[in-house]
């Protein structure tokens, strides 16, 4: 997705999300726009797609928690001290785009009753944060190359594809800046997303 550019507002970047789709307004106009009416509505959607949908939906609603904690305490962050809070910022932007996007396409079937939580453990250093973004961040890439297998319609398939390529620069930010290469596989494993979603069960982010 497009970031936003400087002097434009968030609710330009982002309008009629309400009404089934997702337009993406920059200073010159509109950028792109995905139609989320096609998906909620189409014959094509299966059970097994509604179902990958939510998880998505569950774990960018994490994503958007985690990165806002950043944030919030950024420069409280040592060991190492953390750089760049430009990165961060944009990050967010991206993951509140994907939570919208997954909002538009499930509209009524959008999950609700779930928890999203950030245990101590994974920001107690900067380290910590670091090492928590490559984790997360990993199976993101994971999980949604995992859903171009399995969902049942090229459109859903694309917007999976397109999350994927932009978690990807997740990844690499958080990696190099954890000490790592910054690089996947070249060709990266895929995980389903009931793994996904017992990974981030199991690890204390949703309840």
């Amino acid at each position: 997705m497009t970031d936003v550019k400087p002097g434009v507002s968030r609710g330009q970047f982002i309008a009629n999300a309400a009404k089934g789709s997702v337009v993406l307004l920059g200073a010159g106009g509109v950028l792109a726009s995905m139609d989320g009416v096609a998906f909620a509505k189409s014959s094509r959607i299966t059970k097994s797609d509604v179902t990958t949908l939510q998880v998505a939906y569950i774990a960018e609603t994490l994503a958007v928690y985690v990165y806002k904690a950043i944030l919030r305490d950024f420069h409280k962050f040592r060991h190492p001290r953390l750089m760049n809070r430009d990165y961060f910022a944009h990050a967010l932007i991206n993951e509140q785009d994907h939570h919208a996007l997954l909002h538009a396409a499930l509209r009524s079937k959008t999950p609700t009753g779930f928890h999203v939580h950030l245990p101590a453990k994974y920001t107690r250093s900067g380290q910590d944060v670091l090492n928590t973004g490559v984790a997360l961040e990993t199976a993101f890439v994971e999980a949604y190359l995992g859903a171009v297998e399995t969902m049942s319609s090229t459109e859903l398939k694309q917007l999976a594809a397109r999350i994927a390529a932009n978690e990807a620069t997740h990844f690499s930010f958080f990696d190099a800046a954890a000490g790592g290469h910054g690089v996947l596989p070249s060709v990266p494993p895929t995980i389903t997303i009931q793994q996904a979603k017992s990974t981030l069960i199991n690890d204390g982010f949703v309840s």
